[in-house]
C-alpha cells in the first residue's frame, strides 16, 4: 500500500465516496498531481490505458520464452518447444 498515512477522516470520505482504499495507489500513480494530492483525469487515464495494452502486448509476445537463471544471474533464453515446456511444468 501507498506511505500515506488514513485519518479516520480519510477512512469515512474514502467509503462514503465507493473509493476502496486499494484504489489509493493507483491513482496516486496515474493521477496528476496538484497542490494538494492527485486528481485522474480521463486523459491521465488514457495514457494508462496505453501503457497497459503496450505491456500486455509485450508480455504476448513472451509466451513459450524460457529464461534460465543461476545465482541470480541470466545464463540463458530460448523458445521452449512442447516438449520441453511440458517437462518444465511436470517437474514444476
Amino acid at each position: 500500500m501507498s506511505q500515506v498515512v488514513m485519518t479516520e477522516h480519510g477512512y469515512a470520505r474514502l467509503s462514503q465516496r465507493g473509493i476502496a482504499q486499494t484504489d489509493i495507489d493507483l491513482l496516486m500513480l496515474i493521477g496528476t498531481e496538484v497542490d494538494d494530492g492527485h486528481f485522474v483525469r480521463e486523459r491521465d487515464y488514457q495514457a494508462f490505458e496505453r501503457e497497459l495494452m503496450h505491456v500486455l502486448h509485450r508480455a504476448r509476445r513472451l509466451i513459450g520464452k524460457r529464461l534460465v537463471v543461476a545465482d541470480g544471474r541470466v545464463v540463458t533464453a530460448y523458445h521452449a518447444n512442447r516438449k520441453t515446456e511440458r517437462r518444465l511444468l511436470r517437474a514444476k
